[in-house]
């Protein structure tokens, strides 16, 4: 897994998966509690999609949101990066 460059919070593991899919989205996981994809394209009420665990706590869940809205030029350059067009 690509770790996401763009920002960090401390434990917390993040990145992309180089043989995942669209829409461009990032992996969030706080070990052995839960996973979340970020699906950072999409507005904040609905970046979050819930893959295993409890959902995080919302101010987690806005802290990432937030910081996904701030980066999303850089994810989405992170992104492209790890899924070259010659790919698809």
């Amino acid at each position: 897994m690509a770790t996401v460059q763009a920002f960090s919070l401390p434990g917390l593991k993040m990145g992309f998966w180089s043989k995942d899919h669209d829409p461009p989205h990032f992996h969030v996981k706080r070990t052995g509690e839960w996973e979340i994809k970020v699906h950072f394209l999409e507005q904040a009420g609905q970046m979050i999609e819930v893959l295993w665990g409890t959902a995080p706590a919302a101010k987690v869940q806005k802290e990432i949101t937030s910081l996904a809205e701030k980066h999303r030029a850089e994810l989405l350059a992170e992104w492209e990066a790890v899924h070259p067009a010659s790919e698809e």
